[in-house]
């Protein structure tokens, strides 16, 4: 939720602490609203830009805008889920590779040692 005269709602922009971003979101308010034609609004996109301009302006509005975190949480998921996706099946199949070397192994040590030479194509020696 944004208040009407928070600055960056003013401008019709996200927080963010890139002043040229703030800049382009000035620009793009200044074509919407030309000073000659709606000076009401003119003033309320001025006075959101010299808040966020004047020293420490941009910082303290940034900390005391709201917290969109259905967004953070969207940005997150697209940013992250795919990874987390693939690290889950690499994980399975070094499990898939763990087991079928743990019954490799037991299977060879059961055998004897004809019996491993003859496996691996060898012929026994007497």
């Amino acid at each position: 939720m944004t208040l009407p005269d928070e600055p960056f709602a003013v401008l019709s922009m996200t927080p963010t602490l890139d002043l040229s971003l703030v800049k382009r979101a000035y620009f793009a308010a200044l074509a919407r609203h030309p000073p000659h034609q709606d000076p009401k609004e003119f003033q309320r996109v001025r006075g959101a830009y010299e808040a966020l301009t004047r020293p420490g302006g941009l910082a303290a509005a940034y900390l005391a805008s709201p917290v969109d975190v259905k967004k953070l949480a969207s940005e997150a998921r697209e940013r992250f889920d795919a990874l987390l996706v693939k690290a889950a099946q690499v994980a399975s199949a070094e499990r898939a590779g763990q087991e079928v070397l743990a019954r490799f192994v037991e299977r060879c040590s059961r055998m004897g040692w004809e019996e491993a030479l003859r496996v691996c194509g060898a012929e026994p020696r007497h």
